[in-house]
């Protein structure tokens, strides 16, 4: 008993997944419908899933956004940058020539 006791976890609804994240409810539900969220770690019913804390501590830690950008996203953002710069270059050429 004493040892069960011990290594009990809480388990966590969308309500404390949502404050904890610092998102909406309605946000907490979007993710899971896409995917965001790591699957639950007990489901009683279809509408009542359940994250152990430590499943929901990491996926906190290493779900992007938050100072966290995907890699592809980053990727986009340089080279939209890059395509910026060229043709504001351009421009800046063709107003020097005209």
């Amino acid at each position: 008993m004493e040892e069960s006791v011990r290594n009990f976890e809480p388990l966590l609804d969308y309500t404390d997944i949502a404050k904890l994240a610092g998102i909406s409810l309605v946000t907490a539900y979007s993710y899971r419908r896409s995917g965001y969220l790591p699957e639950p770690d007990e489901q009683t019913s279809p509408r009542r899933p359940r994250w152990k804390l430590s499943t929901v501590t990491t996926w906190l830690e290493n779900r992007p956004g938050r100072g966290r950008p995907r890699p592809e996203i980053m990727e986009r953002r340089r080279e939209r940058a890059a395509q910026k710069a060229c043709e504001e270059s351009k421009l800046s050429m063709i107003k020097g020539v005209v």
